[in-house]
């Protein structure tokens, strides 16, 4: 947390933003002139223009000291949650809660007429239910103060403790709804599969994730936010005719009322095949100008048009095939004795296949998971500056630099992070790499 105690704003953003502004002031003296020829005599002028007039440095300056409180709150609150967490993991495993957990669950089973050898399913329903509420009542402290005491204290928590709840029980149905039916098939497939059964669970974690990228937008977001077609006017207009511009099949814009929850801004897009949808936060729409808007579009329209997206989506295939692959090789017959060690060293018990898999992936694939999660947000980095290009190369260049500052001063963005926090943890650059790198690109093209 030491990039956080400093107290002076960094000199390579300050250099950085200041010509930013400079070209900026340059820019609107060009568009001034031009507005003044063609000037309304009623003298009616426009807010928004306004706006634009002001230098970005001061602002950032200005909230500098309230980003640097914000980073170190959030930072020192996410290790205390991680060693908690980590605690909770190593005490659970060496006090034998999961046996414990799953031979409860075996005896409620056993109400209604089910053993585990012959009803493991049900069982193992039970068993994740209990361990759902467990891990829903050991992790509310810590939601609770990063919303209600992290994010109030920063002005950006907008929920109510009667919303908050209602999202919580919203996601406890939809996990029980969906969850439910999703982990009964995966058991069915591994009992059936036999030898090579990771071939079919790949297969079906595939149909899977198509269902839920489908239906989540669609169905399930709906339940928590409000979706509104945007407005008709020269925004809309411009965007479809950006999307026309690079073959983007665009069939809907949404607003939709992030406000309801946080002062947080973002923008997202969503759909297969020729129904593609944009979204756009309200607040997004609030704290930054149209043309910017166009311009933080352009590059989540690169990620798009260069394959980020679909490579995404096989990277994430790849993995799930390579993890029950190597599920496959600490499971069965000859690996008993590795659960055993955890507890469950009953000799005529079968192993439960749930067990099996929540050990394997707390314990064996952990190490793996965190290079593989480092290699992937290298490359989730990589992807980043590439659409920042992808923008540039449609003339936005300036206007995704200037929108980028202003979503940072608004979200408190980290002005000088850690650089080797920085490369592990941020899945995208530090504000000030991105701003650079795209002033060399513009050097490059003048």
């Amino acid at each position: 947390a030491k990039a956080y105690k400093i107290p002076n704003f960094p000199e390579q953003l300050e250099a950085t933003v200041s010509k930013i502004d400079a070209e900026k002031a340059n820019s609107d003296k060009k568009g001034k002139k031009e507005e003044d020829k063609t000037k309304d005599t009623s003298g009616s002028t426009d807010k928004k223009s306004l706006d634009k007039d002001k230098p970005i440095l001061p602002q950032l300056k200005e909230k500098f000291t309230k980003s640097q409180k914000y980073g170190t709150d959030k930072i020192v609150f996410g290790m205390v949650s991680s060693l908690y967490n980590l605690a909770e993991s190593v005490v659970f495993l060496l006090t034998g809660f999961l046996p414990y957990i799953w031979d409860k669950s075996v005896s409620i089973a056993e109400n209604y007429g089910w053993n585990e050898t012959d009803n493991e399913i049900k069982v193992t329903l039970i068993f994740m239910l209990v361990t759902t509420i467990i891990g829903t009542i050991t992790a509310l402290p810590f939601e609770l103060y990063s919303t209600f005491q992290i994010e109030k204290k920063h002005g950006f928590n907008k929920q109510t403790p009667v919303l908050f709840f209602t999202d919580k029980i919203k996601s406890l149905i939809l996990t029980s709804v969906i969850g439910g039916p999703f982990i009964a098939i995966l058991m069915k497939i591994i009992k059936w599969g036999g030898q090579h059964f990771y071939v079919y669970v790949w297969a079906f974690m595939f149909v899977f994730s198509v269902f839920m990228m489908t239906i989540v937008p669609v169905f399930i977001m709906p339940l928590f936010n409000k979706y509104e077609p945007l407005p008709e006017g020269d925004l809309k207009s411009r965007i479809f005719a950006m999307a026309g511009k690079l073959e983007y099949p665009l069939t809907k814009l949404f607003v939709m009322d992030g406000s309801k929850r946080s002062s947080h801004s973002n923008a997202f897009m969503f759909g297969f095949g020729k129904n593609k949808r944009i979204v756009l936060y309200d607040t997004l729409m609030e704290q930054v100008d149209d043309d910017e808007i166009l311009a933080i579009l352009g590059h989540e329209l690169g990620h798009w048009k260069l394959g980020h997206t679909l490579s995404s989506f096989v990277v994430t295939q790849l993995y799930f095939g390579a993890s029950f692959y190597c599920f496959s090789l600490c499971y069965g017959e000859g690996s008993t004795d590795l659960y055993r060690a955890f507890g469950f060293d009953g000799v005529d018990r079968p192993i439960p296949t749930m067990i099996a898999l929540l050990l394997f992936f707390q314990t064996i694939w952990a190490p793996i998971d965190k290079i593989l999660s480092f290699i992937l947000t290298i490359n989730s980095r990589r992807n980043e500056f590439q659409a920042d290009k992808f923008s540039a190369d449609l003339g936005m260049s300036a206007k995704l630099q200037t929108g980028l500052c202003k979503i940072s001063l608004e979200n408190l963005g980290a002005m000088c992070p850690d650089p080797l926090y920085a490369i592990y943890h941020y899945s995208h650059p530090p504000l000030v790499e991105r701003l650079s790198a795209m002033m060399n690109l513009d050097k490059k093209t003048k």
